[in-house]
């Protein structure tokens, strides 16, 4: 996090205004730190899309709900990585997080070409523009192909306490037409001080559903018991959130309407594109410890203007949790307005702030919990550089946001001579200086 110490001391230090979030990392196109013997720019003629494949179909990714999901290929033998060229233009990053020194960018395989899907970049390094990824925990790992369990494709990963990476690896190879399941979907937890994997979790089939898509995992630690911690993995595709008790390395799912997609609020129109999605619960966020020993989880649906609530007593239980009818378990917060659909979102909990990725406005949010859903604030807004906030992460007291501009990817042509994918930072204080949410629980301005 040196990257974010320094530059609020400059702040501070200057006397100028720092509101908002600064651009700290910045692509034209995704490229890598390749292994000895291959070059990054391979020739022309291996740039290109197999069979129907366009890297920018105009087809909506999402399937609705009474659509029959597309048949998925189910591999018998990993796919050569010289079977799948490296194509840029389908190198997309999705997730962003900090441990140390490295900044984590996945990128999945949501087309051919995409040659590692885990990766990271040194925030101590002095080169800030199309910095190649590096991808972690090596290549082989990261290289379909060969002997032993690989990472197929990961959309976004959670750093705990215990100086742990979780993440949930799809599997899934997401070929337009075509996708191919690789390895079941698995929870994975990665010790970061050895870069080794400690647990992989896969899921039983009965939790998943034909239209499965778990893009994201949030890790619950109380009292840095850290053995016994809690993921909670929104089923954004198949409308659920399926719980992982580390303990007992054991999984359930939880069902609930408020996890559902709502009808009036599909409608998205972002870098010059309108179209339907129908993503249901996309991402969870919790709040600090509250007087009876558990958090709240603060959760939204993609397509839906609501904010709801649960408490992680729930979740914890999975007698409670499976029941088929909740009562009073969830409640709805209230509904935040027009044009706040939101993709992920995550909470500073010693202040109770909320952050939220404001797809429809091209803008990061912030909302202070207590306060009503109408003074939520704009932490920043830009209709050119801020195009689709993929992944916002609350780390200690710093707010990491990464734009990828995929509608443009997915419904038009991005330009690869131009920024498309932003890494944004700040200190949290910093960010909402100025807004609603510059109130600590006391009241007082800070």
């Amino acid at each position: 996090m040196k990257f974010l110490q320094l530059f609020v001391f400059f702040c501070v230090a200057a006397s100028i205004s720092c509101r908002g979030l600064r651009e700290e990392f910045s692509w034209t196109r995704i490229n890598y730190q390749w292994p000895r013997g291959r070059s990054g720019s391979p020739p022309a003629d291996t740039i290109s899309f197999a069979g129907n494949t366009n890297a920018n179909q105009r087809t909506s990714p999402r399937t609705t709900p009474r659509s029959r999901p597309t048949r998925v290929r189910t591999s018998t033998a990993s796919p050569s990585a010289n079977d799948v060229p490296y194509i840029y233009q389908n190198n997309i990053p999705m997730g962003a997080n900090v441990w140390n020194n490295k900044l984590f960018i996945t990128v999945p395989r949501r087309r051919p070409g995409v040659p590692s899907t885990l990766n990271y970049v040194l925030v101590n390094g002095t080169q800030r523009q199309n910095v190649p990824l590096i991808p972690y925990p090596d290549w082989d790992t990261n290289t379909l192909g060969g002997s032993g369990t690989k990472l197929v494709s990961v959309y976004r990963v959670a750093v705990d306490s215990c100086d742990r990476l979780w993440f949930v690896d799809t599997g899934l190879i997401e070929t337009p037409g075509d996708p191919q399941q690789v390895q079941p979907p698995a929870l994975i937890i990665m010790d970061l001080t050895s870069n080794r994997v400690v647990q992989r979790h896969e899921f039983n089939s009965s939790l998943l559903r034909p239209a499965t898509n778990l893009a994201s995992v949030t890790v619950d630690i109380s009292n840095d018991e850290c053995n016994n911690a809690f993921g909670y993995i929104p089923d954004l595709g198949g409308f659920g959130l399926i719980v992982y008790s580390l303990r007992e390395n054991r999984a359930w799912r939880v069902n609930h309407n408020y996890f559902f997609p709502e009808p009036t609020s599909g409608e998205f129109s972002i870098g010059g594109h309108e179209f339907q999605w129908n993503d249901g619960v996309f991402s969870v966020a919790l709040s600090d410890v509250k007087s009876d020993g558990y958090k709240d989880v603060y959760f939204h649906s993609m397509a839906g203007f609501n904010l709801y609530r649960v408490s992680t007593r729930i979740f914890k239980n999975d007698t409670v949790a499976t029941r088929s009818y909740h009562g009073r378990d969830f409640e709805i917060v209230g509904n935040r307005g027009e044009l706040s659909q939101t993709s992920s979102s995550d909470l500073h909990a010693p202040r109770g702030v909320l952050f939220l990725g404001l797809v429809n406005q091209n803008a990061l949010g912030c909302w202070r919990i207590g306060s009503p859903l109408r003074d939520i604030s704009i932490v920043q807004k830009d209709d050119r550089k801020m195009i689709y906030p993929s992944d916002v992460k609350v780390r200690r007291d710093n707010v990491i946001v990464l734009t990828n501009t995929m509608p443009v990817f997915l419904y038009g042509t991005l330009d690869y001579d131009t920024v498309n994918f932003r890494v944004w930072v700040e200190a949290v204080d910093t960010a909402v200086m100025g807004t609603k949410c510059a109130s600590s629980k006391s009241g007082t301005k800070y």
